[in-house]
């Protein structure tokens, strides 16, 4: 209880990234066991997998998997109703709500509320339905209510994206302050879409599925034009000023990568919709773009891991937690 009302006294919506990625990791190993046991079509369950025909590496390495999936859907679970607790006493602090949306430094730092509810309902397909075999053929009694969650984000994103670009765009704003924490937005896009993806692949219904099509495909429109604004502006201030940003937000270069690789995914979703809903026919890319993106974040990280060599000799150890340090995981 004190940990609950030291949350909901002291809260950033910055919060919230400890909840999305717990929930990353819980996804991140569902999707080995999604990809690596076979199984029926659909998503995989506990019961999908012979325990006591498995090699000794196999069943350590899938005990392991399992074991971190439930830990991390625990703390996701848990985190979230915390510090959704503490986030409506913050909205209820009005002066401070709002001096945080008309800083243009500041304000994207509450779109990880966006974010990691997005990641919540992925969650609840994926791990929770591995173990609660009743969510997991059930999934089809989810959809409509998940299109309605869906379009309670998409609406929540925008607005919140026209806020902070209408506090841009009134200036003056010094964009040499900006760093790679700059993207947390399009972080929340990235995870948006692939809640909505999600959706559209699955849902049996052609009416619910076309609509999350449609409206994935606009979020992953306006994520990635918003993405290639930003991503000009980063690196012209960076070849600019030539020198990296303070040591407190170097970690955000990192961010980048899952950005790329939850486009990559929504889009590798995507073609069988565009070909519902304007007949194109792209299904021959779709792994094409998914290889590239992945290809990309794999670059970026190389590059990101040798331009920060000296952070990470010396400071990553013994400097203080800070916020960006998320994009790392």
């Amino acid at each position: 209880m004190k940990l609950v009302g030291l949350i909901r006294s002291s809260f950033n919506p910055l919060f919230f990234q400890a909840a999305l990625a717990a929930g990353g990791i819980a996804l991140m190993a569902f999707n080995f066991l999604q990809f690596a046991v076979p199984h029926g079509e659909g998503l995989i369950r506990f019961a999908d997998i012979s325990w006591s025909s498995l090699p000794g590496l196999q069943f350590a390495l899938y005990g392991v998997l399992v074991a971190v999936m439930l830990l991390t859907v625990v703390i996701h679970t848990v985190l979230t109703v915390a510090f959704l607790g503490g986030l409506f006493v913050w909205l209820g602090g009005r002066k401070t709500v709002t001096g945080l949306i008309n800083d243009p430094y500041r304000n994207v730092t509450v779109f990880p509320v966006i974010g990691s509810l997005a990641m919540s309902a992925n969650v609840l397909w994926a791990p929770v339905g591995f173990f609660v075999p009743q969510v997991a053929s059930g999934l089809q009694s989810l959809m409509l209510p998940s299109l309605v969650f869906f379009g309670i984000l998409i609406v929540a994103l925008f607005s919140l994206e026209y806020k902070v670009l209408r506090v841009v765009a009134r200036g003056p704003v010094d964009t040499s302050k900006f760093n790679f924490g700059w993207l947390a937005d399009v972080f929340a896009f990235g995870l948006v879409a692939l809640n909505g993806s999600g959706i559209a692949v699955n849902a049996q219904d052609p009416v619910i599925a076309r609509v999350a099509g449609a409206a994935t495909l606009a979020v992953i429109a306006a994520g990635l034009i918003l993405l290639a604004a930003k991503m000009f502006y980063l690196a012209k201030n960076q070849i600019k000023t030539r020198r990296l940003p303070d040591t407190p937000v170097l970690p955000a270069f990192f961010t980048l990568v899952p950005i790329l690789c939850l486009f990559g995914i929504s889009l590798f979703r995507m073609p069988p919709q565009l070909q519902t809903l304007f007949s194109i026919d792209l299904t021959r890319f779709s792994s094409l773009v998914l290889n590239l993106t992945y290809a990309v974040a794999v670059a970026w990280v190389v590059f990101a891991v040798v331009l920060l060599a000296n952070y990470f000799k010396s400071y990553f150890m013994r400097s203080k937690y800070s916020p960006p340090q998320w994009g790392i995981v």
